[in-house]
């Protein structure tokens, strides 16, 4: 059990180092093609400790998020086994899909300067939790 949440949160490290490559590439295109109704808000809080909170934040959430996730893993697995589209678990790989398309739904109309990058988080955080979590943690 101990392994699979160590798999979980190695998961989540990898995941946590796209995070911070691509939110720092994000933040600096919204910084420096900021709107009108940005600016207030990049007076108050700087880019830099922007920056700085993204990687202080994501590396502990995003491991606890892959150590809960395998367990999530686990518990589908015995509820309900059984593949599909590729992956070993056809319900896990399901959930991750459209619970990640439902987050990502508001981030993207919230962020629509810096759409591809958010989708390009999702792709990305599908298929590693989606599908490479069930092949890692077996």
């Amino acid at each position: 059990m101990l392994d699979l949440i160590m798999s979980g949160a190695i998961i989540g490290l990898l995941m946590a180092s796209v995070f911070i490559t691509l939110g720092e590439l994000m933040l600096f295109f919204l910084y420096k093609n900021r709107t009108p109704a940005m600016e207030p808000f990049f007076e108050r809080v700087p880019p830099g400790h922007l920056a700085m909170g993204i990687v202080a934040l994501a590396y502990p959430t995003w491991t606890g998020l892959g150590a809960l996730f395998a367990l999530l893993f686990l518990v589908s697995v015995r509820e309900a086994p059984g593949g599909g589209l590729g992956s070993p678990n056809l319900v896990f790989t399901v959930a991750v899909v459209v619970m990640s398309l439902m987050l990502a739904a508001p981030v993207m109309y919230l962020l629509r300067r810096v759409i591809m990058g958010v989708v390009a988080l999702t792709v990305i955080f599908i298929g590693l939790f989606g599908w490479f979590l069930p092949y890692f943690v077996r």
